[in-house]
């Protein structure tokens, strides 16, 4: 049909990253972040939230300001591939880009067995991220393992289903998505969506950083 125009109006835009120096850096990471664990309190976040559970660990939301060399790359990283997402999916010019402030909160989770986070999103900022140093152990009979879900933020898309929406593609379908982490990747996701993270089970810590970003002009 050659009047057929299909517009897509509720997209949800989604990166994945894989950072090149990652066999380098993780390691590094990897090693400070468990020492910072070791020493308790004086790096954990001291909010409790009700959607954590489990051997959780929590640090504080600095990680990026710390001195460390390994989070300062980490950091430098993050911000150069969120800012190639904004860059990609917006409309304005160099000269608007380069006035934008980006502020961080980021910290790190260290998952050990049958630790989990309940659904949440991330309030107070525009975009997020999922930072993977180490995504654990694979375990044979628990495949849903540390999974991330993010759920589809259109609340009334389930209303009714037939055999003209079944089968759509991927980019429109109505369905939650699921993803295992990979060491060295990075997943950035709007800061609103619904999204939980599937109990974790082994033996090998599971660690991984993440950050929030609101980002505004000038300054």
């Amino acid at each position: 049909m050659s009047q057929l125009k299909i517009q897509y109006m509720f997209a949800t835009p989604m990166a994945a990253i894989s950072y090149e120096n990652a066999n380098n850096l993780n390691p590094r990471l990897k090693a400070r972040i468990l020492a910072m664990e070791a020493e308790g309190d004086k790096h954990r976040d001291q909010e409790q939230r009700n959607t954590q559970g489990g051997p959780l660990f929590e640090s504080h939301f600095d990680l990026f300001n710390l001195p460390d060399p390994e989070f300062r790359e980490v950091g430098a990283f993050c911000h150069k591939a969120l800012s190639s997402v904004v860059v990609q999916l917006s409309t304005m010019d160099e000269a608007t880009f380069r006035a934008l402030s980006f502020q961080y909160d980021a910290w790190f989770h260290v998952s050990r067995n049958g630790a989990f986070q309940g659904l949440h999103n991330h309030q107070n900022a525009s975009w997020s991220g999922i930072y993977c140093v180490d995504p654990g152990d694979a375990v044979a009979d628990q495949p849903m393992s540390g999974r991330v879900r993010f759920h589809d933020p259109r609340p009334n898309i389930l209303m009714y289903a037939d055999a003209g929406n079944q089968q759509l593609n991927d980019s429109i379908k109505f369905a939650s998505m699921d993803i295992s982490h990979e060491a060295g990747r990075l997943t950035v996701f709007p800061s609103y969506l619904m999204h939980e993270i599937f109990p974790y089970f082994g033996e090998r810590p599971r660690i991984v950083i993440a950050f929030n970003c609101s980002i505004r002009r000038g300054g």
